[in-house]
Order: C-alpha cells, then structure tokens, then sequence
C-alpha cells in the first residue's frame, strides 16, 4: 500500500462506520492486503475464561474489512457511501493503481 494511502486513511481510526450491516469503530489499517480493523460496538464485552472457569480477559469483538469491493479494483462500497466524497475519489484512484 501506498505511503499516500496510509496518510488519506490514517485520520480515519475512531471514526463510527457502518459496514455490511455492523457498526464499529475503526482502531487499526492493515498494509497487506489494505484493509481496516473495526471493534464492533453494538455488542457486549465478551469475558474468557481459563481453563478452571475464572474469568481472565474481556474483548470486544473487531472484525477486518478489505478496502476493495466484490470487484477487486474499487473502494468498498459501504466505504464509499460514508467517506467525503474527495476522499473517497482518492481511494479509489489509489485502489485502482
């Protein structure tokens, strides 16, 4: 990925999106393959638990969502629908590359 693609996509990490019906927030941007990382908030902390039944750790499920579409060479379209349309006009330009 691009050094210019992390710069345009980097701002982005705390902003809410709403992608193939989930709500997350985005926390991370992968290199390779590009795509984000989103920590669902509409569900509940999940509590594991060791071995002997003790809880030890609690994590909210987060999920990874590739920059591209069904096509390959576009922006993903849920992306595209929420992003500023300049940017959205950058990643795809970048994307298409």
């Amino acid at each position: 990925m691009p050094q210019s693609l992390i710069s345009l996509l980097e701002p982005l990490i705390g902003q809410i999106f709403q992608i193939d019906g989930k709500t997350g927030v985005l926390i991370d941007v992968l290199v390779d393959p590009p795509a984000l990382v989103l920590r669902d908030i509409t569900e509940t902390t999940e509590v594991r638990l060791d071995y002997l039944g003790r809880p030890q750790a609690a994590s909210t499920p987060n999920w990874t969502l590739s920059l591209y579409g069904e096509s390959g060479n576009v922006l993903h379209p849920d992306l595209q629908r929420q992003l500023e349309p300049e940017l959205a006009t950058a990643l795809n330009r970048l994307l298409a590359d």
